[in-house]
């Protein structure tokens, strides 16, 4: 019984929206993105980075081209600032750094919790097998706006 309470309890947590600090986004086999947000608490009218480190399984490489994205959702109540900034790497992405986009809060936020919601969009390819499929993932994390 504690075990399908605690398998529960995990299931309901996978559907909140995470704190600011950094979240693993699982949902592909073959990528793993871990992806940081450097201050949880901010002033509005702030630039904050959202930093995403994509780790591949051996075999598994991120195409530059198409080129990844990261579209801000309707809901997100944060806009984004700019386009994604990618590390040095051709043709395929260089792992080794984060692909960071940036946001800026709202001059009019109040005080309180923020949302930033969108989704990640990219190609990884087996270098093996001769594949390519593209991913799409949402990303969602709070955060907090103070006085």
């Amino acid at each position: 019984m504690k075990s399908l309470t605690f398998a529960l309890l995990l299931a309901l947590a996978a559907t909140l929206p995470a704190a600011a600090g950094t979240l693993r986004l699982t949902g592909n086999k073959s990528v793993t993105v871990e992806v940081t947000l450097a201050d949880s608490v901010v002033s509005p009218g702030a630039t904050i980075d959202l930093a995403m480190k994509f780790t591949p399984v051996e075999g598994i490489h991120i195409n530059l081209q198409p080129p990844l994205d990261f579209k801000a959702d309707t809901a997100s109540q944060v806009p984004l600032s700019g386009g994604l900034v990618l590390p040095k790497g051709s043709p395929y992405l260089n792992t080794s750094a984060p692909v960071v986009q940036r946001f800026t809060i709202p001059k009019d936020a109040k005080p309180g919790r923020l949302t930033l919601k969108g989704t990640l969009i990219y190609f990884y390819c087996s270098d093996k097998d001769g594949w390519c499929s593209k991913y799409k993932q949402a990303v969602e994390l709070s955060l907090t706006v103070r006085r």
